[in-house]
């Protein structure tokens, strides 16, 4: 969800455009406002829960954290028992159009189900329904962002949560009655997008309202925190999802799931509103009366504005890293549970442990080795060739070496012919996760204080492009991959590794701009001393 710059050390003043619209520029303000802000009744009662007022951001990012881990959690008990349900629909039919049933009963066994049509036809399904998710998500942004701008940020992730919600049950009608319905027809599920906007809306408000509640000082430790507790929910609830559909089956993991998604949805009801409205008395009568078409072409305005921010060269090609690195998250999700299944022979439910082991990884990254480098790069004890002269120039050193330990650790996974073989690589390629919030941060360099929420915005847009193309991305190379048999099989994780590559090489064209050039900040310069 939450975008996740790790860089604690932003030079700047605080306060310095904490109130930016989701869409548009905003006013800066000491401290978020937590009026009631709705303007619609149609959206009022989403925030008709009395919350007390709160003005420390640290407690809105707390509490914030809290609400993404609990809904992120409900990834670990949808997306493998999802998968599951589909393989063994799709295996059914497969088994019954080639004559009768494999063992005459009403079950079949999991394995019988790795057949690689059965698993060429599961990887279709699912990546389309991604990349279709991906391209409603991002048609809807624009007037979903336009609504948080207007009635506030609460009420629109609440929709938001709740479009999910919508999706994923409609999904669950079309699967349980598959004798009446193709399973294909849960593709129309991603209309569910235009309940809130999706994923890409959530992830935007979730940035909007760090830095709605934090100064730029603490903004990137905020974003780490946040995406800590996105990745916390997403890659340890799967041990959870396993150990219960091992017992229970898949459909009592989708259950859990809405329920968590749902109980998100109404914590978001006690999250303060953090958007602050400047216009007010005749200004805030005449937004109210404003036409929408009206709306729309200033929104559209905006969103030019944010293009209009992207001047460097440098920046564009940090913008394009981003694109081109979007495969990365998804090949250690979804599409890893299928690949290991079909590749090693396990079920599907023992697939969650790996991917919570590359959680654990990832999170030992992220408290322990980043953190820990990243001073020891700044210490005057360090080796002149690998110490840095300032916290830009590591920023950039660590994303170049985080994107290396990648592509190693792509490259081992798409070689590994065992299980243990896979998941070494997997920890390695967890060693350099800390890519994204690097290259988030590097970005922030680029533009006024002021356009920071705009160019997450304009980010956050290409990432939802960028998930459009990485699940048929894997799913062409893994079909490929189990037409030409043997270690070809690793093929979508060969691709992953060139597409990294090519990343490395957009990364070594970057060049920091002046103004951030020898700037370490007094923390920073404390640590050296020290």
């Amino acid at each position: 969800m939450a975008n996740d710059p790790q860089n604690d050390g932003k030079p700047g003043a605080a306060g310095t455009g904490e109130t930016s619209p989701l869409l548009g520029p905003g006013t800066p303000s000491r401290r978020p406002s937590h009026r009631p802000t709705l303007s619609a009744a149609s959206l009022e009662s989403l925030t008709s829960v009395h919350v007390p007022k709160v003005h420390k951001g640290s407690t809105i990012v707390g509490l914030l954290c809290i609400i993404v881990f609990v809904t992120t959690c409900s990834n670990g008990f949808i997306e493998t028992p999802l998968t599951r349900i589909i393989e063994d629909i799709l295996c059914r039919r497969y088994y019954s159009s080639h004559g009768s049933h494999p063992l005459g009963g009403d079950r079949i066994d999991e394995k019988l189900c790795k057949e690689n049509i059965i698993q060429t036809d599961l990887q279709d399904v699912m990546s389309t329904m991604t990349m279709l998710n991906s391209i409603a998500a991002f048609l809807a942004a624009l007037p979903w962002g336009l609504a948080a701008d207007r009635f506030g940020r609460k009420p629109v992730i609440v929709l938001a949560v709740l479009g999910l919600v919508v999706g994923l049950l409609f999904q669950m009608v079309v699967l349980r009655f598959q004798d009446v319905f193709p399973v294909r027809l849960i593709w129309l599920s991603s209309a569910s997008a235009a309940i809130g906007g999706g994923g890409a809306v959530i992830l935007a408000i979730t940035m909007s309202i760090i830095v709605d509640a934090t100064s730029e000082r603490d903004r990137a430790v905020a974003f780490m925190w946040v995406h800590v507790a996105a990745v916390g929910g997403k890659l340890s609830s799967p041990t959870l999802g396993s150990l219960m559909m091992e017992h229970t089956g898949p459909w009592p993991c989708l259950w859990v799931g809405v329920s968590l998604m749902t109980t998100g949805a109404i914590s978001f009801l006690f999250l303060p509103e953090t958007l602050h409205h400047k216009q007010q008395g005749e200004e805030t009568q005449g937004a109210e009366t404003a036409g929408v078409k009206s709306r729309i072409a200033r929104t559209l305005d905006q969103f030019k504005e944010s293009l209009s921010t992207v001047k460097s060269p440098s920046l564009v090609l940090l913008i394009l890293v981003v694109f081109a690195a979007t495969p990365v998250n998804n090949s250690v999700l979804q599409f890893m549970a299928q690949f290991i299944s079909k590749r090693y022979g396990i079920v599907l439910s023992q697939t969650g442990y790996v991917q919570t082991l590359y959680g654990l990884s990832h999170l030992f990254q992220a408290f322990i080795i980043l953190p820990s480098l990243s001073r020891a790069l700044l210490r005057s004890t360090t080796p002149a060739k690998l110490r840095a002269s300032d916290e830009h120039h590591r920023d950039l050193l660590l994303a170049r070496w985080s994107f290396g330990i990648l592509g190693v650790g792509s490259l081992l996974l798409g070689l590994a012919a065992t299980l243990p073989g896979f998941v070494f690589g997997l920890i390695v390629m967890a060693f350099g996760s800390a890519y994204s919030s690097l290259v988030r941060s590097l970005m922030s360099l680029y533009v006024d204080a002021e356009h920071t929420s705009r160019l997450f915005s304009l980010v956050g847009m290409v990432e939802v492009l960028g998930a459009a193309y990485a699940p048929l991305f894997l799913a062409r190379l893994f079909k490929l991959g189990l037409r030409l048999g043997g270690g070809w099989i690793g093929l979508p994780y060969y691709g992953l590794s060139l597409l990294i590559t090519l990343s490395i090489g957009l990364l070594l064209f970057v060049r920091l701009p002046k103004h951030a050039e020898h700037t370490v900040p007094d923390h920073e310069a404390a640590d050296q001393e020290s």
